[in-house]
């Protein structure tokens, strides 16, 4: 017999609940169930417009960080949503209940659009998105602003780019963003040792780091005007660089509970600073 979807969202709610805070977790635990079930349908259904699937992935990647960040494994997760878009293939298109969910997935989204800022908190930091942008003025579409640093995706003119505004660092000509190898290190890597040790200099609230032996680096590809350091950064004595797409994917990829790095590079290849941010 199947196992139906109801079941298996309200089996993940009840295991949510006993490892954290159970609001939460019950909440998180339902929305995460709800949109990866809504997202398999679709792939198999043609349901839904390309931003509709946009916006159902970013609350399924809000609501699955929450989960991973209240103790439920990572592998708990990935079976369940193999387990779903099995269930999926077995989905008959034209029904009462597909329709229905069509309906509200459809509703759900005009709602979405007509909000103008969102808020993702992680675990230290919170990640804002904004609509608010002024056409051919460098503004922040989604930020993480750390007090130290503004990183998230800068947009002028319709164009986004992964951006990061760091205080300048003397001699500093190049950035690279470097994180995790999950090649090399496929589980998460604690700096402090369970707590035996202190985490970072600089980034103190860091659990989880990329490894020394095992880093993946992407190059800025390029780097702002002064503009742009007026409008994205938080001094006017700081610097902004832009990083590629395979770069903001490469981060979008990586786990919501990671702190992702940033170095601030000399032209003797000398890292001259070193900054930390949330990936949530």
């Amino acid at each position: 017999m199947r196992k139906p979807i109801r079941g298996m969202t309200m089996a993940l709610v009840g295991l949510a609940a006993g490892v954290s805070a159970p609001a939460l977790a019950q909440d998180a635990a339902s929305i995460y169930g709800e949109r990866e079930y809504a997202m398999a349908v679709d792939s198999v259904c043609d349901l839904f417009t390309r931003p509709q699937r946009d916006a159902l992935d970013a609350a399924r990647l809000q609501a699955r960080g929450i989960l991973l960040r209240d103790g439920v494994s990572e592998h708990v997760l990935d079976d369940y949503s193999r387990d779903i878009a099995a269930e999926a293939t077995r989905t008959a298109c034209h029904t009462q209940e597909i329709a229905a969910m069509q309906a509200r997935v459809s509703g759900a989204f005009t709602a979405y659009q007509r909000m103008i800022a969102m808020e993702f908190p992680g675990d230290t930091f919170t990640w804002s998105a904004s609509r608010s942008v002024m056409p051919g003025t460098p503004s922040w579409a989604l930020l993480q602003d750390t007090g130290e640093i503004r990183v998230g995706m800068s947009q002028t003119d319709g164009r986004r780019r992964l951006t990061a505004a760091l205080p300048h660092a003397r001699g500093a000509t190049s950035a690279v963003l470097v994180l995790r190898d999950v090649d090399a290190a496929p589980e998460l890597y604690d700096p402090t040792m369970g707590g035996s040790f202190p985490g970072p200099a600089d980034a103190p609230w860091a659990e989880w780091t990329p490894p020394s032996y095992a880093r993946s680096l992407y190059w800025a590809s390029g780097r702002g005007d002064a503009p742009a350091v007026a409008e994205l950064a938080a001094s006017e004595s700081a610097d902004v660089f832009y990083f590629s797409d395979d770069a903001k994917r490469a981060l979008a990829e990586r786990d919501p509970r990671e702190a992702a790095r940033v170095e601030l590079i000399d032209r003797r290849g000398r890292t001259v600073a070193v900054h930390h941010f949330e990936i949530g």
